[in-house]
């Protein structure tokens, strides 16, 4: 059909692969049995069948790694590593930090899945649709990002999650900006996995996290997060160009 050659068509399904498949594996476990290693199975599907995609739909080209221009790409990655270090940097305190096998893989599962659909393909085929705008190929594909967090309103109230969005929204624009300048998804599969991990490596932390409840003063902070977010990408992409 030619409507699912579009490139909207090709964004509305990428998208969806996210929610469809971790929808199919919540029927397919019991909620008693979900651990965070059902969550990596999971994500772990997301990616298989995304790359299947891509190979046979899709067709975007994945720039996994880059070995030229280091020291630049190390310049554009500094912002993500000082904010991912300084987000993290309050579990190094904990007494019961430790560091777990299982949930290095487990984050480095969604680090994948996560960074494969959103910066891989989805800012590619946004780029397509925008004719090489790269700014708003970044903003759009952290949108979808951000608006993915909406699955957890089944669990977590509006506020809360409203805050999550935001969140991942910011970060979202920063590692954009950083795969579209570097041609390098290692590193925002990295930097994503590394914030994700710290926290687990606390129980107690974890604990917590558990029963945080929403405030304004969150959400004002999510949304001073993603202003500065917005202005990093616009300075770094400013004066940036996507090559023939």
């Amino acid at each position: 059909m030619k409507i699912l050659k579009s490139n909207v068509s090709k964004i509305i399904i990428a998208f969806l692969i996210f929610p469809v498949v971790l929808m199919l594996v919540g029927l397919v476990i019991k909620k008693s049995s979900v651990t965070s290693i059902w969550q990596g199975v999971g994500d772990l599907i997301v990616f298989v069948l995304a790359y299947l995609l891509n190979r046979q739909y899709f067709q975007q080209k994945i720039y996994w790694f880059n070995q030229h221009n280091l020291s630049k790409q190390f310049t554009t990655s500094l912002p993500a590593i000082i904010i991912v270090a300084f987000l993290n940097s309050p579990v190094l305190t904990v007494a019961d930090f430790q560091v777990k096998f299982r949930v290095i893989v487990v984050c480095l599962l969604v680090g994948l899945a996560e960074e494969y659909i959103f910066r891989g393909l989805l800012l590619s085929l946004f780029l397509e649709l925008f004719h090489k705008n790269v700014y708003g190929a970044v903003i759009a594909s952290s949108a979808l990002f951000g608006l993915l967090h909406l699955i957890n309103l089944k669990a977590l109230s509006i506020g809360y999650v409203s805050s999550q969005v935001l969140f991942a929204m910011a970060l979202g624009i920063i590692f954009g900006t950083i795969y579209v300048k570097t041609h390098n998804l290692s590193i925002v599969i990295l930097l994503h996995a590394l914030r994700d991990m710290f926290p687990m490596f606390s129980d107690k932390m974890m604990a917590e996290a558990a029963h945080v409840e929403f405030s304004v003063l969150s959400l004002y902070g999510m949304g001073i997060f993603l202003v500065i977010a917005l202005f990093i990408s616009y300075i770094q992409l400013r004066d940036f160009k996507i090559e023939d």
